[in-house]
């Protein structure tokens, strides 16, 4: 978000601005903090504070913010765009109606969460009795780089995504008062939920990724899903019709950026972890390849370009203003082209040693297709199209990616009926998406349910007979 778009200094939009640039600290500081310290050891306690501050300076300059704006509207400052243009047409002054409609007010920017959010982080942190630092030993170091560079990645995506540029610009002249109605309960539940969710989740998948093929996906699955539920009862809050049989005139209309945001974020924060637990489940079924592992490498890359493309143009193709198939194509491998090249520099990250997971080009390879893509939403909301064909190939290529491959304890015929069946229900998902698409009310439920539970059909394949499963014996290949 930017500083303001008002013609006088605002303090919440420079905080906000703040915490965006303070998150470039957080996650680049496991690179150079732990080193600035081993060259300076007489200065050992205030590098502590500072590894401590990177994580509570962001949440207490929200509440500052939450306070300014406070007493904005106990003041009923005009000035303030916020004040304007969501303060409470039916209270004057301070009051509990005000204080509730400050925080839950319609069409007002989702500033609860962040603020929840940092709410989460600040009581988990004393929760851990600040026992965990990037000065520690090697694993809670590492456990403590991975919590400060996901909260580097939440806070940007909030900041940019939830918060409007120009929600809390301030005018050197009264604003026209405009207000707003109260917020309806389900979306403060929302509100609340996604802020808290959020907090949960960065720490849950920092333990995670940690813990590799012993991680247990319960709690990151718990609250990505607290937070993907609440977001979609946002964003579908104040639409102009309904989501069931009119998604495409909605998205005709730019009514959606906040719901595809959601759909994004359903890759992040679903998709890469069960891609992570299926990639090492696969690995321990199946061990590594005898030969051939470019192919299993070639398939990844190649099934998650075409199907996100195809994906796409599926779901393009039904709104009114697209033309036909050909303009479909045209369109959803534009806005696949960014998302791709942002893959394909990740395919290079385990030059930079970052190759401790099975598969590490496909593992960069997704980890930074899942990190573009909310941003690349964010920039362009009908990105949110490659969202269900980028998730199947997370959730199914772990396993698709082994059938290329030299696996002599791999029978044909068990490599060609996984393919049938994984392609099959991917086909039959996009079937159902575009049905969705074109207004049919049926195909709704089925669409989400064949795309949401593609990883369960992956996990029931690999429980086969161990006889037609290869020892993991490690190969020089």
């Amino acid at each position: 978000m930017a500083v303001g778009s008002g013609d006088a200094f605002s303090l919440p939009a420079t905080l906000l601005t703040v915490i965006l640039l303070w998150s470039f600290l957080q996650w680049s500081a496991p690179l150079w903090l732990p080193g600035l310290a081993e060259k300076n050891p007489d200065k050992a306690k205030f590098y502590h504070h500072f590894d401590r501050s990177l994580t509570l300076i962001p949440a207490a300059l929200i509440l500052l913010v939450v306070l300014d704006l406070m007493k904005a509207h106990y003041l009923q400052d005009l000035t303030y765009a916020h004040v304007a243009n969501f303060g409470s047409p039916a209270s004057s002054g301070f009051s509990i109606e005000s204080l509730t409609h400050f925080f839950y007010s319609t069409g007002a920017p989702w500033l609860m969460i962040p603020v929840l959010f940092s709410f989460t982080i600040i009581a988990k942190e004393f929760k851990l009795n600040n026992r965990i630092s990037l000065f520690d030993e090697a694993i809670d170091a590492d456990l403590r780089a991975r919590v400060l560079r996901w909260h580097g990645l939440l806070w940007p995506i909030m900041m940019i995504g939830f918060i409007p540029s120009d929600a809390f610009a301030v005018y050197s002249e009264p604003q026209a008062f405009i207000g707003s109605q109260s917020a309806s309960l389900t979306a403060s539940l929302g509100l609340m939920f996604a802020g808290i969710g959020l907090g949960m989740w960065s720490y849950a998948i920092a333990e995670f990724s940690q813990l590799g093929k012993d991680a247990k996906l319960d709690r990151v699955a718990f609250a990505g899903g607290m937070v993907i539920v609440s977001l979609f009862f946002l964003s579908i809050e104040n639409t102009s019709s309904p989501i069931i049989g009119g998604l495409a005139n909605l998205i005709a209309l730019g009514e959606v950026d906040k719901l595809a945001l959601t759909c994004a974020l359903v890759v992040l924060l679903l998709g890469w972890p069960m891609f992570l637990i299926l990639m090492d489940t696969v690995q321990e079924k199946r061990g590594i390849a005898k030969g051939r592992r470019w192919l299993g490498l070639g398939r990844t890359l190649g099934h998650t370009m075409i199907l996100t493309w195809v994906g796409g143009a599926v779901l393009i193709e039904p709104l009114p203003h697209i033309a036909g198939w050909m303009d479909a194509f045209w369109l959803s491998l534009t806005l696949m082209i960014p998302l791709v090249v942002f893959g394909l520099v990740g395919t290079l990250l385990p030059m930079a040693g970052l190759d401790s997971r099975p598969r590490p080009e496909a593992w960069g390879f997704f980890i930074m297709m899942s990190l573009a893509i909310p941003f690349l939403t964010i920039r362009e909301p009908l990105t949110g199209v490659l969202v269900p064909g980028l998730y199947m190939s997370m959730t199914t290529l772990p396993l698709l990616a082994t059938h290329p491959e030299q696996r002599p304890n791999l029978a044909i015929q068990r490599r060609a009926i996984e393919s049938a069946v994984l392609i099959g229900l991917t086909i039959t998902a996009l079937i159902a998406i575009h049905k969705m698409l074109a207004g049919d009310l049926l195909a709704m439920p089925w669409a989400v349910a064949i795309t949401l539970i593609m990883p369960f059909f992956t996990v029931i394949l690999l429980k086969k007979p161990n006889s037609e499963v290869e020892s993991p014996t490690p190969s020089s290949t």
